[in-house]
């Protein structure tokens, strides 16, 4: 779209080299780990659901309509099961393969703003090894297909800005709008709100009226309509005011005005978020945007990207900050925008070497990072000798070799400002992690996933009686052994979205469920399973079956007039 692959200047070593670093980074190995609870159980049993029922429009889970999100990330989602089976690989490919597209998206953005391949090399390569990114890349979520289609959309109209051709400044308007609509149809109206609202500021700045001195903008917005517009009117008629309900207000309304997660509602989350979710490039921020800000008292026309990449990540900040609810990935869309503004800090400080004999601040920074990834080494032996057996510790030591050695070999390259090595050496602490989490899986899943007790449970027990649930594992032991499930939480709230299942937050409400059928089988943690015990003391007896990371799976059964007792 941006750079001709077969062309004479050199961009296609660089791009099949970025391909290749984004599919190992970001897809490779995606079926070893099962899906894990409570959200990557939720989109593939919602698909696996929308399968069985043939329904390819209407998004249901617990055999019921729900609408947490569009439709566009299921309907991938179905794709990819019917392409490659109902497998956690099937499950994570289109979030990995958007993933890659965004690395590309970046390299392209960045060249067409500055011209300079390195400099779109290197922020690719910083995005695509940012903890954030490698996390909701292999992650069965809406974020990073969202994200990606905004940035297209971003990066779209910042073309049609910068285009000398009207054919071509047209085309890129449309497609804007086609990316925006094909965004909103992903998570909601934020997928037009973030790039059309980043955009309209940008216009202000060029005071030029930008969107409204061509047709091609008229012809984007009656594209966006036909591509938004149809399925949100179907299931305004289907479903009338539950949609409206759960969908606008719920999910639009409901997270400005209230905090899912109350702890996460601070004025600092997000900025520690970028921090911490551009890491291993985090240490660099404060120089960088430093430097953007140089950049940016500079009266020239060449600070306009500049501005457009500050008011990119500014304006979606201020519009997610203003919201009650906050997650990290919620301001995910800025990280392409911080991986090029941190892309060119770095590619100033490596041309700048060649023409000062006074080392830059950025080699104190690498020695930095060096020192942190020793402290991580020694950190990782201390804790896994607290919490971890004797058998789950060779991940632990082969993560803190492998990062005691880069850390020495970056603070080594840094003393001796080898600034191409340091810059190699700082990419591999994301690889280091992709290993750790390779060798160490086996000892994860059972904390993540609620696959292996779910295994026991189906050779446990072959009736179709409703499973008894902690509300962590409810999408999971549906997911896994689609059984009818229930939710114990006593005193606890119901889910932020709608679920059409029992939520049994009483002590009367457990009892009245648990006379209904006999045995109950139910997998709880350890607070539930305390309850239970003291609900039935005396009625019922509850025999642990089996005990599985932190899930129990127990076997409720009614005494017959005999005392309660407890097993296991």
């Amino acid at each position: 779209m941006m750079i001709n692959l077969i062309d004479k200047d050199g961009h296609l070593p660089l791009v099949l080299t970025l391909l290749l670093l984004a599919y190992l980074t970001l897809m490779w190995g995606n079926g070893v780990v099962s899906l894990t609870h409570p959200d990557e159980v939720f989109y593939t049993q919602t698909a696996k659901e929308m399968l069985s029922h043939h329904n390819w429009l209407t998004p249901m889970i617990f055999d019921a309509p729900h609408f947490e999100k569009p439709i566009l990330f299921f309907w991938l989602l179905m794709a990819s099961v019917k392409l490659f089976g109902n497998t956690p690989f099937a499950a994570r490919f289109f979030p990995a393969l958007f993933g890659m597209m965004g690395v590309l998206l970046t390299y392209g953005l960045a060249y067409r703003m500055f011209r300079d391949k390195v400099q779109a090399f290197l922020s690719a390569v910083i995005l695509c090894t940012s903890f954030i990114y490698l996390t909701l890349s292999r992650a069965v979520l809406t974020d990073m297909v969202f994200s990606i289609l905004v940035v297209a959309a971003l990066t779209l109209f910042y073309m049609a800005f910068t285009a000398t051709d009207p054919r071509q400044e047209n085309l890129c308007i449309i497609g804007g709008f086609i990316f925006s609509a094909l965004a909103v149809l992903t998570k909601g109206i934020l997928g037009a709100v973030f790039p059309l609202g980043a955009i309209v500021l940008y216009s202000i700045y060029r005071r030029e009226g930008f969107l409204l001195r061509t047709k091609a903008t008229l012809l984007g917005i009656i594209l966006f309509g036909l591509i938004v517009v149809p399925w949100h009117l179907l299931m305004i008629q289907w479903y009338g005011q539950q949609f409206i309900q759960e969908y606008w207000n719920n999910v639009h309304v409901r997270r400005i005005v209230e905090a899912e997660h109350p702890t996460s509602n601070t004025w600092y989350f997000y900025l520690g978020t970028i921090v911490a979710g551009v890491m291993p490039w985090g240490v660099f921020l404060p120089q960088a945007f430093y430097s953007l800000w140089q950049q940016l008292r500079n009266r020239s026309p060449e600070k306009d990207p500049f501005v457009f990449l500050l008011m990119w990540i500014l304006f979606i900040w201020a519009v997610m900050q203003t919201a009650q609810s906050k997650l990290a990935s919620y301001i995910f869309p800025v990280f392409p925008a911080i991986a090029i503004v941190i892309g060119h800090y770095l590619n100033r400080v490596g041309l700048q070497q060649g023409n000062s004999s006074k080392p830059h601040g950025a080699y104190r920074l690498f020695s930095f990072m060096g020192v942190l990834l020793g402290l991580a080494a020694a950190g990782s032996i201390v804790a896994g000798e607290h919490f971890l057996t004797k058998n789950e510790m060779p991940p632990v030591y082969v993560f803190a070799i492998l990062s005691a050695a880069c850390g020495l070999v970056l603070f080594i390259f840094a003393r001796q400002r080898r600034f191409a090595l340091c810059l190699a050496a700082n990419s591999l602490v994301t690889l280091i992690i992709l290993i750790f989490l390779f060798l160490g899986h086996g000892s994860a899943e059972p904390l993540v996933s609620c696959r292996e007790i779910s295994q026991v449970l189906v050779r446990t027990d072959h009736s179709e009686s409703t499973v008894l649930c902690s509300k962590f594992f409810v999408r999971g032991i549906r997911y896994y052994t689609d059984r009818k499930t229930a939710v114990i939480d006593i005193n606890g709230e119901g889910f932020f979205s709608p679920h059409p299942i029992p939520f049994l937050n009483t002590d009367q409400k457990v009892l009245d469920f648990l006379s209904t059928q006999n045995p109950t089988y139910a997998v709880v943690k350890r607070s539930q399973f305390k309850d239970l015990t003291r609900l039935t003391s005396g009625r019922y007896e509850v025999e642990q079956m089996d005990h599985i990371g932190d899930k129990y799976l127990l076997k409720i059964e009614k005494l017959n007039g005999q005392a309660g007792a407890l097993h296991g």
